[in-house]
């Protein structure tokens, strides 16, 4: 803003001694709150950073203006994170500020009164959980998703829709996260089991324990992850988070990890605790989230998740089954589930699995064929509302030539009565979804557009059917009726299946549609894939370049670059001239640095002037990470204008690694002042609890030149900085080193030899990148020392971090260390944790290294007798390794309990190494069964790969099995 249309003061006012400048307000929620916050302190700044004295002396000067707060009133006002209880007071503070800043003082006015209000009014995102208690139909499947229990002898009409509830192992840690929330630390819990084991359940009987006022909140419309991002900004203290079947929210690509990032940022927010995620998961969906891959998918996920697993078995154990009351005023749904459940699994029972099993596999023809598109549907991607016209154009697909010529007119009507029935007072196999709504509202969601019925698949036989169906491809009936009936929503997920089962034109198809309705991730598949088919044929590239949506930044990105490589240079033009620096969304500072990027090559300046603008005024500053590579990349776009104002609004950051970053973006963007600024601020008040990250900081302000702060920091850290991590202190050293702090460097490294922690081996099996700054420190006698130590003292459960540190000993040279290591694991072989193949398979060649080959010998065939086989990629490992150290007897040992056949095909990366350690240890018949696993598992490319049959394949599939005649964009719809 600039003019000052109010008339008013001149600039900031001399000052002989200016008193310390004020801090920045930290502000949670609501969101309006944070933006009345964030735009008093950027008119703060913008007018000097006038003392208190100052601004209430412009209050006595002014009789236009209806506040007229004190000195402390003011300091709240800009400092504190709650909402100022004057309006006047706040745009009183405001329009002075606006005219020492030069500012549009009406327009200032105007927003902070808007703001004022707006804070005033919000309630955050969910509903009150009393409310929710009071009604619970609002809690059953459709609601919250807890199963309603079957019916036995009345008690639904005497006891209500949900049994007696008896509490088991899992409650007791999950009421310790509650608890925990209850006295104002936000947490997450994740309650991972199989369908119908009472997850659910356990977290609403967990929430009721909350006190009054918690709200809770269950993101659905229009999708899991677009209604999570779409409202974590509004979510409020006191909440509750409900991510039931959480993989719908984390597991989408990109979403998933927005959705991941947005709910760490929001845990760990002091700002708008406590907050109280709760999910439930599938343990396979577990493993997917948690597992890291190449590429990692979920690294964020993972982030999010990890330690926060609480495992729901199954069945009952004995004491369980105690608990369950068989008087006479007892619950007789406990006593019946008690009396009859398979194995004392109560809870499945109690949802009717029995009764949905029974029914299921005497299901027969039509029936048996709708009910299995519907569990197709689910396990290629579809959501949970499945549109009944695509499952009646799929059946008939499923069905025997002789199947087919039986049916009769009113097939549907009898396959849905049968699919539909509920089984004793629990949903059916199929549940038909509501299309109604709230009525008297006028907030009231419209239907969807076709108004036709859509199903829900009952959630145990969703989970039976990816497992007893997950080597069945569907077939052509299922893929071509999914591209005319599915919701957009779901087409870009059954365009990736239908892709990676090889059946291109089907995903073609798939993909085509998702690109009409906007979706730019599906347009840059449907150029990659259709260039490689047709490297000529631009139609799919104008496709994509005229219907993608170009509110997501990196997914313009993307599309972009996937076009420049097919050549298509006229429809990346296309695309950057319908302007996405205009349209997109500035959430994700990296995403619109990466468009900045495109935009810039592509010549396209008066759009990257445009973002720039946005960008420096409007970007968020939650991730202070992805603020810096912003920042450093607007300068290096010319915008050294917009650089230094965004960086300027970032400079409060209290990270050291991301202070690091920034001062290196503001260097190079040349605002020298605000690098100097943060680099006392930086030096001043560090946290020196993370070795890596005081380093990465000393790196920073030396290539700045602040040496002064270089010295006090390097004085701090070598006296103060934690020793927790061998890694973290080996780079601090090297910093440190390199700024010529070499006194520093000796009391830090002489600290970290005589207190590195030891019991964690891997953290110590960094000591090879330790060992030598301690050296070139002049510590010979530390390297020893530690060396001694970890030899002597280091635990011995984990073979993996054990032979990491007998490597790392080895290679500084501590013979002496590495054979007491040595002896040591050795003694412990007979303990050995065989349930990890990756762990064996670094240990084995580590202990051949130093002679201990009786020990090699021993484990290699325990190993080979015993290690699981679900792992492929520790299979693999596990192979490679006993070839290196010559076991051919426990190779054999290994393959003959036929590891191809057993192993889990469920990730590309390490199915491909374990196939490449079979054809190194020539087991051939074995890489052709693993091979012929892969295309229903949705790894065609690596079955053409390793078979050899791209060519035979060079238009894809069918889902029998035979390949493909040629196609061309004609064929699609």
């Amino acid at each position: 803003m600039s003019g000052d249309i109010g008339g008013g003061l001149p600039g900031p006012k001399e000052s002989p001694r200016r008193p310390r400048q004020l801090t920045r307000a930290r502000v949670g929620w609501p969101l309006a709150l944070r933006e009345l916050k964030e735009l008093l302190y950027e008119v703060y700044l913008a007018a000097g950073a006038p003392s208190l004295d100052e601004i209430t002396g412009d209050f006595a000067n002014d009789d236009t203006l209806v506040g007229s707060p004190s000195r402390d009133t003011v300091r709240r006002v800009i400092t504190d994170g709650e909402r100022p209880g004057q309006q006047a007071d706040v745009v009183a503070v405001a329009t002075v500020l606006a005219r020492r800043a030069a500012w549009d003082v009406p327009d200032a006015a105007g927003r902070v009164r808007d703001l004022w209000v707006q804070a005033g009014m919000a309630k955050g995102a969910g509903r009150l959980i009393s409310e929710l208690r009071g009604d619970v139909r609002l809690v059953l499947d459709g609601g919250l998703g807890v199963h309603p229990a079957l019916d036995t002898g009345g008690a639904r009409d005497r006891l209500g829709i949900l049994p007696v509830y008896v509490p088991r192992d899992h409650d007791e840690r999950l009421k310790g996260v509650v608890d925990a929330a209850t006295a104002g630390r936000s947490g997450i819990a994740v309650l991972v089991g199989g369908s119908s084991t009472g997850k659910t359940r356990a977290l609403w009987e967990a929430v009721g324990a909350l006190p009054v006022g918690w709200r809770l909140w269950h993101p659905l419309n229009p999708t899991a992850p677009h209604a999570a991002l779409a409202a974590l900004p509004d979510i409020a203290p006191k909440t509750v988070v409900w991510l039931n079947e959480a993989q719908h929210y984390l597991t989408p690509e990109p979403l998933g990890e927005q959705v991941a990032a947005g709910l760490r940022e929001l845990l760990n927010d002091p700002s708008r605790a406590p907050v109280l995620v709760l999910g439930t998961l599938w343990p396979e969906h577990w493993d997917t989230l948690t597992t890291c891959t190449m590429p990692d998918r979920h690294a964020g996920a993972r982030a999010l998740l990890s330690g926060h697993k609480i495992d729901v078995p199954d069945a009952f154990t004995t004491a369980d089954l105690a608990a369950l009351d068989t008087t006479d005023d007892a619950d007789p749904r406990l006593t019946q589930a008690a009396q009859h459940a398979k194995g004392t699994q109560i809870a499945q029972y109690l949802a009717g699995v029995p009764y949905l099993m029974d029914r299921y596999h005497a299901a027969r023809g039509a029936t048996l064929a709708l009910i299995h598109a519907a569990m197709d549907a689910r396990r290629m991607g579809a959501g949970l509302h499945i549109p009944l016209d695509w499952l009646v154009g799929a059946a008939p697909g499923y069905l025997t030539d002789a199947e087919y010529e039986a049916l009769d007119d009113d097939w549907l009507s009898k396959a849905l009565a049968y699919a539909t029935t509920p089984c004793n007072g629990i949903p059916g196999i199929l549940t038909p979804v509501t299309s109604s709504g709230p009525r008297n509202q006028r907030t009231r969601r419209r239907l969807a557009a076709s108004g036709r019925p859509q199903y829900l698949l009952a959630d145990y036989l969703d989970q039976h059917g990816r497992h007893h169906r997950a080597e069945i491809i569907p077939p052509v009936d299922f893929w071509t009726t999914a591209a005319q009936h599915v919701h957009p929503a779901d087409l870009t997920a059954l365009g990736y299946a239908a892709l990676d089962r090889g059946l291109y034109r089907d995903a073609a198809q798939l993909l085509k549609h998702a690109t009409t309705h906007g979706n730019p991730y599906a347009g840059a598949t449907l150029v990659q894939h259709l260039h490689t088919l047709h490297p000529t044929d631009r139609r799919p590239a104008r496709w994509a370049a005229a219907h993608a949506a170009l509110g997501d930044p990196y997914a313009v990105v993307k599309l972009a670059g996937t076009l420049r490589i097919a050549g298509a240079y006229e429809q990346t033009a296309v695309l950057l001239a319908r302007d996405p620096a205009a349209h997109a969304a500035l959430d994700n500072p990296q995403a619109v640095a990466m468009l900045v990027g495109v935009l810039r090559e592509a010549g396209a300046h008066e759009q990257v002037t445009a973002l720039a603008k946005r960008a420096a005024a409007h970007t968020p500053l939650d991730n202070p990470h992805d603020v810096t590579i912003l920042v450093k990349v607007l300068g290096a776009a010319g915008a050294h204008e917009q650089a230094t104002a965004l960086a300027k609004r970032a400079a409060a950051l209290d990270d050291p690694d991301h202070v690091a970053m920034l001062v290196d973006a503001l260097r190079k963007a040349g605002a020298h002042e605000q690098v100097t600024a943060l680099a006392k601020q930086a030096a001043a008040h560090t946290p020196l609890d993370d070795a890596y990250d005081v380093a990465m900081l000393v790196d920073a302000l030396r290539k700045a030149g602040a040496h002064e702060q270089v010295t006090a920091l390097a004085k701090q850290a070598a006296a103060h900085a934690a020793v927790n991590s061998s890694y973290g202190i080996a780079m601090l050293l090297g910093a440190l080193r390199k700024a010529g702090a070499h006194e520093q460097v000796t009391a830090l490294a002489k600290r970290a030899a005589a207190h590195a922690p030891l019991d964690n081996p891997l953290d110590v099996g960094m000591l090879g990148m330790l060992a030598p700054v301690l050296r070139k420190a002049g510590a010979h006698e530390q390297v020893t020392a530690l060396a001694k130590r970890a030899a002597a003292h280091t635990p011995l459960d984990n073979p993996h971090d054990v032979g990491m540190l007998v490597d790392a000993l080895r290679k500084v040279g501590a013979h002496e260390q590495v054979t007491a290591l040595a002896k040591r694991a050795a003694s412990h072989i007979a303990h050995a944790a065989l349930d990890n193949p990756q762990a064996v398979a670094m240990l084995a060649p580590v202990l051949r290294k130093v002679g201990a080959h009786e020990q090699v010998t021993a484990l290699a065939k325990r190993a080979a007798a015993h290690t699981p086989l679900d792992n492929p990629h520790d299979v693999g490992m596990l192979l490679g390794a006993l070839r290196e150290v010559g076991a051919h007897e426990q190779v054999t040992a290994l393959l003959e309990r036929d590891p191809a056949a057993h192993t889990a095909v469920n990730n590309p990366h390490d199915v491909g190494m374990l196939l490449g350690a079979l054809c190194e240890v020539g087991a051939h018949e074995q890489v052709t069964v693993l091979a012929e696993r892969l295309p229903p598992a949705g790894m065609f490319d690596l079955f053409i790969n390793h078979g050899g049959h791209r060519e035979q394949f060079q238009f894809g599939r069918e889902p029998d099995g035979s390949a493909a005649s040629s196609w061309t964009w004609n064929d699609l719809d």
